[in-house]
């Protein structure tokens, strides 16, 4: 859970005439977060870009990102599909019982008697009236509301997240 590099997302299409180019974000604090930063860009096919935002901006429910050096929608293309790695450092400390995604991510579920359910949390869905977490188990995926009823204590130390009667709303 510790991890000093953190996968904000990847890099969609360009935007507009200057140079900006959309994020595909996996954590939605991107535009929170202090700018200039440094980051780095890794492709599939080529060595990782050390790259500096200058600055984040939300346009139509997107994020936009004004990287040195890009002045145009052609150089915006070039950097398409790279994956954009930001320190932990520029990441502000969580408040409490509020979570970065990537905090959250490979939490292992376990009953409010401590015992392990054998489900991993891999993603966070958003819905209008509250976030869905999604745990993988050895053979499916199990959806529980985000909300006090089904979830108690997030034990980021521990890497655990407390389930509250889980066998009230999924067979275990």
């Amino acid at each position: 859970m510790t991890e000093t590099r953190i996968l904000t997302g990847h890099l969609g299409k360009p935007f507009g005439l200057k140079g900006f180019i959309r994020l595909v974000a996996e954590d939605s604090s991107v535009p929170e977060l202090k700018f200039p930063l440094q980051a780095v860009l890794e492709f599939p096919s080529r060595q990782p870009v050390p790259i500096k935002i200058l600055k984040s901006s939300i346009q139509s429910g997107k994020i936009l990102l004004q990287l040195e050096g890009i002045n145009s929608p052609e150089e915006a293309s070039s950097l398409t599909g790279g994956k954009l790695y930001i320190d932990r450092s520029h990441f502000p400390k969580s408040k409490n019982e509020e979570y970065y995604l990537f905090e959250l991510k490979g939490l292992k579920a376990i009953s409010e008697d401590g015992k392990e359910l054998g489900w991993e949390l891999v993603d966070i869905l958003e819905n209008p009236a509250h976030s869905i977490l999604v745990f993988q188990t050895e053979d499916s995926e199990v959806l529980v509301p985000y909300v006090k009823k089904h979830v108690g204590k997030v034990l980021l130390e521990e890497g655990k997240i407390v389930l509250i009667s889980p066998e009230d709303w999924n067979e275990i």
